[in-house]
C-alpha cells in the first residue's frame, strides 16, 4: 500500500504540498466525512445490513481516504506505520489488561 500511495503522489509531483502539517488536517478532513454517515442515528442504525451496500462502499471509500493520507502523513516524517501499531498495542496490553472486566457502553 506505502508503494501505491507513493507512486500515485510522485507521478503528480504532489509532493511539496504534502507537508506533515496538511497531511495531518486531510486526516481529520476525511476522518469527519467518514464520520458524516455515522453522525444521526442510533447504534443498531448502523450494522452493515442496515446500511446497504451502496452505503457501505461510500464508507470503505472514506476509509480508503483516510488510510492514504495517513500513509502519506507517515512516508512525510519517516514514521514505519506497522511498526508504530505493533509499539502502541504493546503499550495497549499493559494499560488495558484482558483480563480486567469492562463494561459496554
Amino acid at each position: 500500500m506505502k508503494t501505491l500511495v507513493q507512486k500515485f503522489m510522485e507521478a503528480r509531483k504532489w509532493e511539496q504540498g504534502h507537508t506533515p502539517k496538511n497531511l495531518a488536517m486531510s486526516i481529520a478532513i476525511e476522518a469527519a466525512e467518514l464520520m458524516e454517515h455515522f453522525q444521526w442515528g442510533d447504534r443498531e442504525d448502523f450494522t452493515a445490513e442496515k446500511l446497504g451496500p451502496e452505503k457501505i462502499d461510500e464508507i470503505r471509500l472514506e476509509a480508503a481516504d483516510v488510510m492514504i493520507y495517513m500513509l502519506s502523513f507517515c512516508r512525510s516524517l519517516g514514521i514505519d506505520l506497522a511498526e508504530a501499531v505493533q509499539d502502541k498495542m504493546e503499550k495497549n496490553e499493559i494499560r488495558f489488561p484482558a483480563d480486567v472486566e469492562r463494561k459496554a457502553d
